[in-house]
């Protein structure tokens, strides 16, 4: 029987912040989306990109950039869970809306600018070398599908339209595993609020991706660690 291997995307196989950084400030701010990115708001963007889990968090995670100045870790972890739990609907709504649009527009229109931005992990190149008689993998990501599909990836994609209704993905991945009658997987991604619910679901082994954007006290597996799990296990 073959062994499952679901696989974030941003973070785990594609170095994606740039992208999503550009675009972030540019529904917020204004700023062009060509424009130099700034070194020091985006060492901030990067450090604290894992309380991000959903895109729609994101309008909030720029609101503590903002403040932020001299933030400790802790200040700032601390007011972005503020505006998770005093949200403003209308507005991270619009942000979402525009975010999605823009990146849209972007990927069709400067597909070579967006290559740019990105990077490719060597993870990616791992999994790939997996027996597909072995193995069955899947890409199961907040991002939207086009994005992904467009990187030529062969594996199935679960993106940001097929998990509209789940609240994390650990639902997708449990009522997945049922259904397929799976034995033995394999969730590998960089941030443990996708991890965490997942915890106790049968067969299933969660590897947080230490080459991604984890937590700032947390340590993950690098990638040979992963892979040699997943490979031997």
């Amino acid at each position: 029987m073959k062994t499952t291997v679901f696989l974030d995307f941003d973070g785990v196989l594609f170095d994606t912040l740039k992208e999503a950084y550009v675009l972030c400030r540019n529904v917020v701010w204004g700023t062009d989306v060509f424009a130099p990115i700034e070194e020091d708001i985006y060492a901030k963007y990067y450090r604290y990109k894992f309380l991000v889990f959903n895109s729609w968090q994101y309008f909030y995670l720029m609101k503590v950039i903002e403040e932020s100045k001299n933030y400790s870790d802790e200040q700032f972890v601390d007011r972005f869970n503020y505006y998770i739990n005093h949200r403003i609907p209308d507005e991270e709504a619009i942000f979402e809306k525009v975010y999605m649009e823009k990146r849209k527009w972007l990927i069709e229109n400067y597909p070579e600018y967006v290559d740019k931005l990105e990077s490719k992990f060597p993870f990616l190149d791992m999994i790939n070398t997996l027996d597909r008689n072995k193995f069955d993998i899947l890409i199961v990501s907040r991002k939207n599908s086009f994005a992904i599909k467009r990187k030529g990836i062969d594996f199935k994609i679960v993106g940001k339209e097929e998990l509209l209704n789940v609240v994390n993905k650990s639902e997708f991945l449990e009522k997945y595993i049922k259904e397929h009658n799976v034995k033995k997987a394999f969730f590998v991604d960089d941030n443990s609020h996708n991890l965490t619910p997942c915890s106790n679901i049968e067969n299933l082994t969660c590897i947080l991706a230490g080459w991604g954007n984890i937590g700032v006290h947390e340590q993950g597996l690098s990638q040979e660690e992963a892979f040699n799990l997943i490979l031997t296990n």
